[in-house]
């Protein structure tokens, strides 16, 4: 019987596209993956993969979003961007925006700040819970769905294999963010403040997880990527192809 192959995707910002070198990797190797799920940017690149898009073309759509506009901006919602004129970018890549138009089951994650718990998106509307997925507070403002609002995925599980347990027989993970000793004036902003202190409380439930994959592929030297530098985009990717080149002997020997 063929075993059934899940990866996880950790959110990250750009550090995700080291996800989008390692799915280029796997597909050069036909690895083919049957069940998917993700958190914030790593929801994206989950979402993109399992419609089909060929890793360029989830790099592009990167590379041509900018974050930073001086339209997106909200002065009257929380936050600092408004998620919802992202909305209008999402259905360019996905016009039907249903999760039933993808070729693969997906998760999204997403964090609901009305009850405080925690939600996986697997059906019925798609783009509003992606945008929701990478809505990290405060710089994005929440999204609404179903009359509640929803956030940032990460901020309560950043590397989402529950959905995928049952449902596969090998679990790869890919995870980006592992916590590393950083200098002091790595910390010069505030936004960079509120993602260190982010990060350190994902990192010691994360690690707990990685007992329940076959493999966990964990790119090196991302540690001078900022999370919202578009400009490492290709770095970034790049780190990853090349890393996943490197241990693909041992990915496949986890497979089987």
């Amino acid at each position: 019987m063929t075993k059934k192959i899940g990866l996880i995707l950790s959110g990250g910002g750009v550090r995700t596209m080291a996800h989008i070198g390692l799915i280029k990797c796997l597909n050069e190797e036909n690895i083919k993956i049957d069940a998917i799920g993700g958190t914030s940017a790593g929801a994206v690149v989950a979402a993109m993969y399992a419609n089909g898009y060929e890793t360029k073309e989830m790099l592009d759509f990167f590379k041509n979003t900018s974050l930073f506009r001086y339209s997106l901006y909200t002065f009257s919602k929380p936050g600092i961007i408004d998620s919802e004129k992202f909305i209008s970018t999402f259905k360019k890549i996905f016009p039907r925006d249903a999760f039933e138009q993808l070729r693969i089951p997906t998760y999204i994650t997403a964090t609901n700040l009305l009850s405080g718990k925690l939600r996986y998106f697997t059906k019925g509307e798609l783009i509003r819970p992606l945008i929701a997925s990478s809505a990290l507070p405060p710089v994005f403002s929440p999204i609404e769905i179903n009359g509640e609002l929803y956030c940032d995925g990460g901020i309560l599980d950043n590397f989402p294999i529950q959905p995928l347990k049952k449902s596969t027989d090998v679990l790869i993970g890919s995870f980006i963010n592992p916590l590393e000793n950083i200098s002091k004036n790595q910390i010069d902003s505030t936004l960079k403040l509120i993602y260190r202190v982010y990060q350190i409380g994902l990192d010691a439930k994360d690690i707990k997880k990685f007992k329940h994959c076959n493999y966990v592929f964990i790119p090196q030297n991302l540690k001078k990527i900022g999370v919202l530098d578009t400009k490492s985009i290709e770095q970034s990717f790049q780190l990853g192809y090349e890393q996943a080149k490197k241990e693909i002997d041992q990915i496949k020997l986890a497979i089987n």
